[in-house]
């Protein structure tokens, strides 16, 4: 609040005019030229340019009797000065005399955080037990994610009155009530009030239920104003896909990457993961933070763009900053080698802690598959383990998991007990001797020894001690590869099988129960659909949200 208190001299013949205002040489409102020509005062010029707030009429001639002009003003960081000045006289009227005793500003006048002003907001006018059910009910109707009942408002409502009546603040009675809304199981819980719990029948879940389902599925949070406005006109089924496709877009979004994405992945792992300090020294808490940056704006990007599943697999882009783009040996955002010269005009060395988008050049990375993160994780903390890759792929990307190993069977050991000799291939290949172990390993080696190239923090080698690495491979059924660039090939041909894995994963994720016989059909609609439209992400979502199984209410058993 801008204040000036003055008065002006007992000649003056009529009212004089003032103008309070602004000024800073960045003011982003400046009056025209027109109105502050119209201005009179010491140094107006070395002001400009200025803002008129407002004009007032000075009556008060008395110096015992002096008079107090105010203007509310927001904070404002283009302001640099405020000050008074006259209004031009009439021509041939003299120029008043002012007597100004101060200018001062006073504030903040709220000091309430936004917070507080927006639960709180309510029709001032009404009576104070009409101002707490407003307040009351537009709080629990947010909470319970669907419109309050009147006696839900009253209950809430009277602890507010009772607070109040006992002598504590109208505000204080609020947050009794609020503290009482946030204990309720109606909060704590996503209830699906059923009106009919005893019929037989498969039926629709309730627009305002539909509403939480799908913000819960792809924000992990409240449905927002325009889904619960949508769902109180009855109009959120017919805007699903819509729907779908703005709340992807949403920085919200996010929670899918990180409450779906790394729990499919199997990422958590990564933050307790212990590479051995004495193999690896580069591996410290800044690069661990980095690998999974990487992997959750990688996976962020594909959902905003509303990229193809297949990305996943194949990308010939990735996020990184300083620490990663050394660990992977990339000097600039075109993706070259350090120690090379760039291979195309533009490109910006990678500095600091920062992400940035990196197109990648080279075969050696690309998709989920060559992330440091995954193949971290799929490490043991000594060295590297076809095994835990070759499984990860099978489990999270091919949705065929190997059995589980046979009891009693020791880690590359021969069947004798004896220790294995030679690199982790030949040891591998002596462990698969064992009858016991051959066939799981049969499916899972191969795929890992695609990225034996990788040590067990993710950096690119091409020795395994003295030995060159090998990463070739033959997979069940005769098809062979040379390294993970080709395995990513053959991976990519089976895109109708990984897609169909990545449906059971997320229609799992949301509906928050594991899958059943009788989903099967619902998997093979959504797969059909996601297919014909290129395996977009946006498609994925969209389908499950309008499935049977995440719309529908099961009927009595």
């Amino acid at each position: 609040m801008l204040r000036a208190r003055l008065y002006a001299a007992k000649d003056a013949k009529l009212p004089v005019k003032v103008a309070l205002f602004i000024s800073g040489p960045n003011l982003v409102d400046p009056s025209p030229d027109a109105e502050v020509d119209q201005l009179m005062g010491g140094n107006l010029k070395a002001c400009r340019p200025m803002r008129i707030l407002k004009i007032f009429e000075i009556t008060s001639n008395d110096p015992q009797k002096i008079q107090e002009l105010e203007f509310p003003i927001s904070k404002r960081g283009d302001i640099q000065k405020a000050g008074l000045a006259v209004v031009r006289p009439p021509a041939g009227e003299p120029v008043p005399t002012l007597f100004v005793e101060n200018v001062w500003s006073e504030g903040p006048l709220e000091v309430r955080p936004l917070s507080h002003r927006t639960l709180l907001a309510c029709d001032a006018a009404k009576p104070r037990d009409q101002q707490t059910r407003e307040v009351i009910g537009r709080f629990v109707s947010r909470a319970f994610r669907r419109p309050a009942t009147t006696a839900e408002v009253e209950r809430y409502a009277r602890i507010v009155d009772q607070a109040v009546a006992a002598g504590e603040p109208w505000e204080a009675g609020i947050q009794l009530a609020i503290q009482s809304v946030l204990v309720s199981p109606k909060f704590l819980f996503r209830f699906e009030l059923d009106d009919r719990p005893e019929a037989p029948e498969t039926r629709a879940i309730d627009e305002y239920q539909l509403a939480a389902r799908l913000s819960y599925f792809l924000w992990s949070s409240l449905p927002d104003a325009e889904l619960t406005e949508l769902a109180a006109r009855g109009q959120l089924t017919a805007n699903l896909a819509s729907q779908v496709r703005r709340m992807l877009k949403d920085k919200k979004a996010q929670a899918l990457v990180d409450n779906f994405a790394l729990q499919w992945l199997q990422l958590g792992r990564l933050q307790s993961h212990a590479p051995d300090a004495r193999l690896f020294p580069s591996f410290n808490e800044p690069l661990r933070a980095s690998m999974a940056e990487e992997t959750r704006m990688f996976i962020a990007e594909i959902i905003r763009e509303d990229r193809s599943l297949l990305d996943l697999i194949q990308a010939d882009f990735t996020y990184l900053n300083e620490p990663l783009a050394k660990h992977y040996g990339i000097a600039d955002t075109a993706g070259t080698a350090i120690g090379q010269k760039p291979a195309r005009p533009g490109a910006q060395p990678i500095r600091g802690p920062n992400f940035v988008r990196v197109s990648l050049a080279s075969p050696e990375r690309g998709g989920l598959l060559q992330q440091a993160s995954v193949l971290t994780v799929t490490s043991n903390p000594t060295r590297t383990s076809p095994v835990k890759r070759g499984r990860w792929v099978l489990e999270q990307l091919l949705g065929t998991p190997p059995p589980p190993p046979p009891p009693n069977v020791p880690e590359l050991d021969k069947p004798d007990g004896g220790p294995l000799v030679g690199t982790l291939r030949q040891r591998m290949e002596q462990h698969r001797r064992n009858p016991a172990c051959a066939n799981c390993h049969a499916s899972m080696d191969p795929l890992g020894f695609a990225f034996e190239n990788y040590d067990a923090i993710g950096a690119w080698r091409k020795v395994d001690g003295d030995a060159p690495i090998d990463a070739s491979g033959e997979l069940p059924g005769g098809k062979s590869f040379q390294g993970p660039a080709e395995l990513k090939t053959i991976l990519l041909e089976k895109k109708s099988q990984f897609a169909r894995c990545v449906v059971e994963k997320m229609l799992t994720y949301a509906l928050g129960r594991g899958l059943e016989y009788y989903d099967k059909p619902t998997v093979d609609k959504i797969s059909a659909a996601l297919e014909r439209d290129g395996f977009k992400f946006s498609t994925l979502a969209a389908e499950i949200a309008a499935s049977d199984p995440f719309r529908l209410r099961r009927g009595k058993e």
